[in-house]
């Protein structure tokens, strides 16, 4: 894939785990998440009512 990420090790560090993440699930987040996957709801609602082809 072209322009694909990888996960390297800086200065001894595990690839994949982040040291000094605080991994906290706050409000902020969580509304992120629901605004998110509401839009993607109702775009995806949108998408098939008007995609249709007339009979």
């Amino acid at each position: 894939m072209p322009g694909g990420g990888g996960a390297l090790a800086v200065d001894g560090a595990v690839a994949g785990a982040a040291s000094g993440y605080s991994s906290e699930i706050t409000f902020t987040v969580v509304m992120s998440c629901l605004m998110a996957a509401s839009g993607g709801l109702i775009f995806g609602y949108d998408i098939s009512i008007t995609g249709q082809s007339a009979p």
